[in-house]
């Protein structure tokens, strides 16, 4: 009876690298760009509107796509706004915010119907329901203005998941791929791909890169396929002053194609659902995705190219 294994990465791994940076710092993702590129890593950069960069439009987009050229781009919601939730009570005063003068027990007015200014570590923005999803939408379109229809696949709650189930379900019901809180997980549930996309995390960050980092290239090849992320800020590690923990990581796990697959978090999803729809039989293993996938018969080592099928002797 024929051996058919299906838990390959690309380059017959089992052990996916990723990671998650969110807020869109123009100078400091650029730095920490400079740090992964050389180990080959790719990931997610999750962006907030109105972007930052001050230049005619089409400048704008074009030098966008040029800082972010090879990696993806999530969701992270207009102005970073939060939602109300039953824990954040505030009373809004009916004038419109001035920072000068507001005091920080009270929120304020802005322009816009339904968005608000509140005090958390700083000035930050807060969103009734409907405002929420129209800073969402807003977001997503103008991120695939820059970046590409369909390729903004994931969000990423503002300052950590929120606890607002109206606004999940509505989140869920937009159709993202996925949706991440904030928090390192480690090696919880054994390196697993995330169980729930809908309320999935990192791993690691600056503060445990090395030690997560080092469980994880140690962790026993139990069959399945394996998920390592690392975030959250690019300017958590200039705020530590700790670029040479980002420096040592790259130089320990990348470049090891054999080892690690390096791939976007919207990447590696996809690849899991691709496995997930082969199809057995007893004459042929069928790939009815648009990915080809890598995989072991007996042993010995195939790639099932996509849309195609291998017949099996």
């Amino acid at each position: 009876m024929l051996k058919i294994d299906l838990n390959y990465f690309p380059g017959w791994t089992r052990k996916s690298m990723t990671f998650t940076i969110d807020d869109g710092n123009i100078t400091l993702d650029k730095k920490f760009i400079s740090y992964i590129q050389p180990g080959g890593f790719k990931g997610t950069f999750n962006l907030t509107t109105p972007l930052s960069y001050q230049a005619p439009k089409s400048e704008q987009h074009d030098f966008y796509r040029s800082l972010y050229e090879g990696y993806e781009i999530g969701n992270h919601c207009r102005y970073h706004a939060y939602p109300f939730t039953p824990d954040r009570t505030v009373i809004i005063k009916n004038e419109l915010f001035d920072k000068e003068v507001a005091e920080r027990e009270y929120g304020y007015l802005t322009d816009e119907e339904g968005l608000y200014r509140i005090f958390t570590y700083d000035w930050t923005y807060l969103a009734d329901n409907k405002k929420f999803m129209e800073c969402v939408d807003s977001c997503q379109k103008e991120l695939e203005e820059i970046f590409g229809k369909g390729k903004i696949k994931g969000f990423i709650w503002p300052c950590g998941e929120q606890k607002n189930s109206v606004v999940f379900q509505e989140l869920k019901a937009y159709g993202f791929q996925s949706i991440r809180i904030t928090g390192c997980l480690k090696d919880s549930n054994g390196f697993a791909l995330p169980p729930d996309r809908m309320r999935w995390s990192y791993n690691a960050d600056w503060s445990n890169l090395t030690k997560v980092g080092r469980l994880y290239e140690q962790y026993p090849d139990d069959g399945t396929l394996k998920f390592f992320c690392f975030g959250v800020h690019s300017h958590d590690f200039e705020n530590n002053n700790c670029w040479e923990v980002l420096k040592e990581f790259v130089d320990n796990y990348g470049n090891r194609p054999e080892t690690f697959w390096y791939a976007s978090v919207g990447d590696i999803m996809d690849y899991e659902d691709s496995v997930k729809k082969v199809i057995i039989n007893d004459k042929e293993i069928q790939n009815p995705s648009d990915i080809d996938l890598f995989i072991k018969i007996n042993g010995k080592r195939a790639t099932l190219h996509k849309n195609s099928s291998i017949i099996l002797a």
